[in-house]
């Protein structure tokens, strides 16, 4: 049974840098959405927001099928919506017969809006990191976890020092039990 580890969170949270190391470390295939989405805007500039968004989605949704199907335990990584991705992640996993496991990435609000200014004006990728006030972002931003059922979920403070070690033992112990189940607050000592 696949394990489809999912890393959610606000956008300069952590969850990329933390979701790459993760799939590295752990020989794992990293299913991002916007790696998929720098690929689309690459080959089709002209692509607008409202196009290369969920196309990008569907390619991600896409892919993480193709590795669970394989039965390989997959690294899902993107700025999830409350509302909408838990269902996208529970069919998926269903679908495959996979665990679900949620890594959340946070950090306090004034970090969040620095990283991400610092990415814009950085124009490494354009029509991904966009202007924006954090303060102002909807609820169905992934301000918390998202709710994945009975889906282990570990919150990690990605200002702290590296969580990377924590959170792999945390996982180690989720592969360990059965069934996966709850979720782990105070987490942020980790590292």
């Amino acid at each position: 049974m696949p394990l489809l580890l999912v890393v959610s969170g606000l956008p300069a949270s952590g969850k990329s840098t933390l979701g790459a190391r993760l799939a590295r470390t752990l020989n794992l295939p990293f299913v991002t959405k916007d790696e998929y989405k720098a690929l689309l805007l690459a080959r089709l500039p002209e692509l607008t927001r409202d196009v290369s968004g969920p196309l990008s989605f569907d390619v991600m949704w896409h892919v993480a099928g193709v590795t669970l199907a394989a039965g390989v335990d997959t690294v899902l990584e993107s700025h999830f919506y409350h509302g909408v991705s838990e269902t996208h992640i529970l069919t998926l996993a269903k679908a495959h017969g996979a665990r679900v496991a949620q890594v959340f990435c946070h950090a306090p609000l004034d970090v969040l809006q620095a990283r991400h200014d610092a990415r814009v004006a950085s124009g490494r990728r354009p029509g991904i990191d966009l202007a924006m006030e954090y303060a102002t972002l909807p609820a169905h931003c992934c301000w918390t976890p998202l709710d994945l059922g009975d889906a282990p979920c570990l919150t990690v403070d990605t200002t702290r020092e590296d969580v990377l070690p924590g959170i792999l033992t945390w996982l180690h112990a989720q592969r360990e039990s059965s069934p996966l189940r709850g979720c782990s607050d105070g987490a942020d000592g980790l590292g």
